[in-house]
């Protein structure tokens, strides 16, 4: 299809999840905007298979009930051109699992001054990742990473002190802190969402490296700079189905992994409050089960193309998607563009 017929087909699906769906004969409800039953949930995004060829991608959780009946109904409808993939559960990692993962050589120790990639989090939370550095409408040097991260889901108040590192991988003393909660994207359960981000002020006199991948730990393209984020729609033509994209993080350092679709909306994360509902996501397949892009720690990681490093995504969830007799893992990611808008925020340089 042409991107024009895969945006007009993924507009219908979106409206079709938004009315209630009448099973036959059995009054079966299945409605997309709240939180149904797993067999139910079907997500809809893209995916750019190049010279100007899309193809939908479809993602349910079981391969039965009403969702994937739907699915299989539009990959008809498309002619073949639609994908569909079974994703049991999608999740922003608990506390639990965090601290089974120790930080990759160094990411997880105090370290001034800053990069992306280290440790950092909330006094009261779990560590995850310095995505990347911003500046706010006053113009002061500020970090980004997850709402989860940085905000507790909201349960943390404005001004409350952040720390690197964060959480269980530093002692919260007060020569850790490194700023102070500035603002976040607000994150409801009666809300779809497309972002899980929060920003932090740092204090005077914190120093930072900008958005350069991080020297000395043997990282491909160590010193080269992040320094611009570009809209997923305008940046396709890098953006085909399994391109390389990149991240540095706490738990796994500097990774690769593949692009499988963008643009996926009505994604289901489980988190701490519950089930939410995501759109405007990255999803990004593991170049295997033995290279994973993301585990957890690594919430709150900036994704950037290898080939021009434009910041694309900030890291926040993920999963296992059946494939085969196997299963491999998937990442996903908000869109860095949406972030950034929403929190009035530009990216250092």
């Amino acid at each position: 299809m042409n991107k024009e017929s895969v945006l007009e087909l993924k507009r219908d699906v979106m409206k079709s999840l938004s009315r209630q769906i009448e099973g036959e004969g059995r009054g079966v409800r299945m409605q997309g905007l709240a939180n149904p039953q797993v067999e139910n949930r079907l997500a809809v995004g893209y995916s750019h298979l190049g010279k100007g060829s899309y193809r939908l991608e479809l993602r349910v959780q079981r391969r039965n009930g009403a969702a994937y009946r739907l699915a299989e109904e539009v990959r008809k409808k498309a002619r073949q051109e639609a994908n569909i993939d079974e994703i049991p559960s999608i999740n922003i990692p608990p506390g639990s699992e965090v601290s089974d993962f120790r930080g990759a050589r160094g990411m997880a120790q105090m370290k001034r001054p800053l990069h992306i990639g280290l440790s950092v989090g909330h006094g009261d939370g779990d560590p995850g990742t310095l995505g990347a550095f911003v500046s706010d409408d006053a113009g002061s040097n500020c970090i980004l990473s997850n709402n989860h991260v940085l905000a507790l889901m909201g349960r943390a108040r404005l001004n409350d002190r952040v720390y690197q590192p964060g959480g269980s991988d530093g002692v919260g003393v007060a020569g850790e802190e490194i700023g102070s909660l500035s603002n976040y994207i607000v994150i409801g359960k009666n809300r779809r969402d497309s972002s899980d981000a929060a920003f932090a002020v740092l204090d005077a006199g914190i120093e930072n490296e900008s958005n350069v991948i991080p020297r000395g730990y043997g990282f491909p393209s160590e010193g080269r700079m992040v320094r611009e984020v570009k809209p997923v729609e305008s940046l396709l033509s890098l953006l085909k189905l399994n391109t390389l994209v990149c991240k540095v993080g706490r738990t796994t350092g500097f990774t690769m992994g593949r692009i499988t679709a963008v643009e996926l909306d009505n994604i289901a994360v489980e988190t701490l409050i519950g089930t939410i509902r995501f759109n405007k996501l990255i999803e990004i397949s593991w170049e295997s089960n033995n290279k994973p892009f993301t585990k957890p720690g690594d919430s709150g990681s900036m994704v950037f193309t290898k080939d021009g490093f434009f910041a694309i995504g900030l890291h926040f969830a993920g999963g296992r998607k059946k494939f085969r007799q196997s299963t491999i893992g998937i990442s996903y990611s908000c869109n860095m563009a949406s972030v950034l808008r929403t929190l009035r925020l530009s990216l250092l340089d």
